[in-house]
C-alpha cells in the first residue's frame, strides 16, 4: 500500500502584519486610490434619498433598492492576485400611472359616465294612470 501523506498545517498569519487587509473598508479604498470608495459612498447616500422620496410620494408599498458589490480576483502564477470591483444601483421602481374612463355603446373610451347619461334623460309625463296621488308612486311605463 502506498503511505498517506501527512496533511500539514496552513501556515499561520502574522497577527501583527502592518500590511494584512483587516477591514472591508481597506480593501474597497485599494480600487482606483480610494475614488471607487468614494463612488460607492456617494452612490448609497443617493439611494437612501431615493428611498426617502419614494417613500413620501408613494408609501411605503414597493420602496425597496438595491446595491450591489461584485469584487473579483484573479490568482497570478508568483501568488499575486489581481483584483476588480463593480458597485450597481437600483432605485425603487416608480408605480405605474392610473386613469379612470367609461366605455360608451359604441366601445370607445370617454369620460362621459353612462350613468350621468341616464340622469340627463328628459323628465318624463305622468298621467293619472301612472300616478298615485295616495303614495305619490309612480308606476313604471314599461
Amino acid at each position: 500500500m502506498t503511505q498517506r501523506k501527512v496533511p500539514t498545517a496552513p501556515p499561520t498569519a502574522d497577527p501583527h502584519d502592518p500590511y494584512k487587509m483587516r477591514t472591508l473598508e481597506q480593501i474597497l479604498m485599494l480600487f482606483d486610490g480610494g475614488d471607487f470608495m468614494a463612488e460607492v459612498m456617494t452612490g448609497h447616500q443617493k439611494l437612501m434619498q431615493e428611498l426617502l422620496e419614494h417613500n413620501g410620494e408613494h408609501g411605503s408599498k414597493g420602496c425597496s433598492g438595491t446595491m450591489t458589490l461584485q469584487l473579483s480576483y484573479a490568482v497570478g502564477n508568483s501568488g499575486d492576485v489581481g483584483m476588480g470591483a463593480i458597485v450597481t444601483f437600483k432605485p425603487p421602481k416608480k408605480p405605474p400611472s392610473s386613469a379612470g374612463a367609461y366605455i360608451n355603446d359604441a366601445g370607445e373610451l370617454t369620460l362621459y359616465s353612462p350613468m350621468m347619461k341616464r340622469m340627463h334623460q328628459p323628465v318624463r309625463d305622468v298621467d293619472d294612470y301612472n300616478y298615485d296621488p295616495t303614495t305619490g308612486e309612480i308606476r313604471d311605463i314599461e
